[in-house]
């Protein structure tokens, strides 16, 4: 029978600072299968005790599957605004789902949560940090363009669809922004669709040379941390 302490073996295998593999530690723990993780996680999301739900949120984010989906969609929808936060975290494979883009596109309309929340919620749906690579699910694309439609969420889509890969529904979506009436959408738009995608500074943290000559010769995107590079440029640099 699994336990808490269990979970947390595997949240810490996980974890791409780990020195032990999940494989490991499954081993370890008497060779659960994925229905038997599954079900626990989903059970201790009842409990009380919101640290455990988001170590159950942790776990859960690694897996697929319809009993999975209760789990994060009850995160999503929890009161404490941590395990909200890591409910959204845990969203990457469930991304094709409506369920959770639809929530995903509540969070970032409901005025009443925290902001810095709402802005997380949009960046799973529209930026690249903690998604995975690849196009926009069409569940994704779809919340997507149903906020475009509304001022105040169009900036930060575009910012955050400006960083992803150029594939089709995200090249459909940034077309859009081309053809927008405010000339800031329009030249940022162009830009992407023209071969550039913007980058965080940080990404080249561990090349020196790289990070000096972006500072120095890019052109900055928004804010002081990102800066336009050419797609051609970023494989490269990817290849070597």
């Amino acid at each position: 029978m699994l336990s808490i302490g269990d979970l947390k073996k595997l949240r810490q295998a996980y974890s791409v600072r780990s020195h032990v593999s999940v494989d490991e530690v499954l081993r370890q723990i008497g060779d659960p299968t994925d229905e038997a993780i599954i079900d626990f996680a989903v059970e201790l999301m009842s409990c009380s005790d919101r640290n455990i739900r988001v170590l159950a949120l942790r776990v859960l984010e690694h897996y697929r599957g319809d009993r999975a989906l209760q789990g994060l969609l009850a995160g999503l929808r929890d009161e404490k605004r941590r395990v909200c936060a890591a409910a959204i975290q845990a969203c990457p494979n469930y991304l094709a789902r409506e369920t959770v883009a639809e929530r995903l596109e509540e969070i970032v309309r409901d005025t009443a949560l925290k902001r810095k929340l709402r802005q997380r919620a949009l960046s799973m749906l529209a930026g690249n940090e903690g998604r995975l690579p690849g196009d926009l699910t069409k569940a994704a694309a779809a919340a997507l363009r149903r906020l475009m439609a509304e001022r105040e969420y169009r900036f930060a889509i575009l910012c955050g669809l400006v960083r992803l890969d150029a594939a089709p529904r995200t090249v459909s979506l940034v077309s859009d922004f081309a053809a927008s009436a405010d000339e800031r959408e329009r030249r940022m738009a162009g830009r992407a669709l023209r071969g550039e995608r913007v980058i965080h500074i940080d990404r080249y943290a561990g090349d020196e040379a790289m990070h000096r000559r972006i500072m120095q010769t890019c052109d900055i995107a928004h804010g002081r941390m990102y800066y336009w590079l050419s797609r051609e440029d970023i494989a490269l640099r990817q290849a070597t």
